[in-house]
């Protein structure tokens, strides 16, 4: 578990490092902004993710506390920003934004090759006109005017058909079934779902982080060079002189770290086969109070 953990926690540090990222740089305004945001973001999530296995003082809860904040600030502007984007996307990819977008086009296309005066213009030298040819010439220029006022009109429609469909295709489906079953609107929907997210996986991110960097209890050997110690027996009182190996393995088998086996000594010493049945013959007296 232990391998996997140091390299879990990486990816997770770099989603949220890269999540902080965005949002900062969404945020900025100059490159140098954008930059200098960027920093300071990555900074304050790697000390969420790292303050609680590097530190253990009070200070240093209070730091990752006011991180912790910011970064779940940042986490909810990435996601925020994300989800408009998501809405743009679904918009225009939208069928009946697609028609209605290409209907405004064709509609556009006919009004550009229409050159007709207004209405009223022609209509006033067509009252003054006494030529027949004349007069045929404006009615024909009428005619014109009043398609291209029919154009200018289902263009206006068009335009608030393409509007509605864009807002109404933006949602998210999953967010506008929740707001429908709850009552609730989805705005706050994706402020509770980001708000949950952000806080989840900065929490994963720390305890990833604190069990990568955390040492595991080993038990403590010193070597198999003898030292000569005394111990008194609980059964004779006697004072003699036992090696550190000895004393080591008697302990172990005691509080239960070690079992009183040929193979349980050999495990938890890393001796050899012989060593360990030797102890094992020291010891056992010893246990027994033979």
């Amino acid at each position: 578990m232990m391998i996997m953990t140091k390299p879990l926690a990486i990816f997770v540090t770099t989603i949220a490092a890269a999540m902080a990222a965005m949002a900062a740089w969404d945020r900025g305004g100059t490159t140098l902004d954008k930059l200098l945001l960027v920093s300071m973001s990555v900074v304050i999530v790697l000390a969420v993710h790292l303050l609680p296995a590097l530190s253990r003082r009070p200070a240093a809860s209070l730091v990752w506390a006011g991180c912790l904040l910011c970064a779940i600030y940042g986490h909810l502007t990435f996601l925020t920003h994300a989800n408009l984007r998501a809405g743009d996307v679904r918009a225009q990819q939208s069928t009946l934004t697609v028609a209605t977008e290409r209907q405004i086009a064709l509609a556009q296309e006919s009004l550009a090759n229409i050159k007709a005066r207004p209405i009223s213009i022609v209509a006033t030298e067509l009252a003054a006109s006494k030529s027949w040819r004349e007069r045929a010439a404006l009615n024909v220029e009428i005619s014109e005017g009043k398609r291209a006022q029919k154009l200018r009109d289902e263009l206006g429609h068009l335009t608030q058909v393409s509007t509605t469909a864009q807002v109404t295709d933006s949602s998210d489906p999953v967010t506008a079934r929740l707001s429908m079953a709850t009552g609730i609107s989805e705005s706050a929907i994706i402020v509770v779902i980001g708000l949950t997210f952000s806080i989840l996986l900065e929490l994963v991110g720390a305890l990833l982080w604190f069990e990568a960097v955390r040492k595991p209890v080993a038990p403590v050997y010193r070597g198999s060079q003898p030292e000569t110690l005394p111990i008194e027996p609980a059964i004779t009182g006697i004072t003699q002189p036992v090696t550190d190996d000895i004393t080591l393995v008697t302990d172990a088998i005691k509080s239960g770290r070690c079992h009183g086996t040929v193979a349980g000594i050999r495990k938890f010493l890393g001796c050899s086969q012989g060593k360990a049945m030797e102890l094992r013959r020291d010891v056992i007296p010893l246990l027994t109070g033979e």
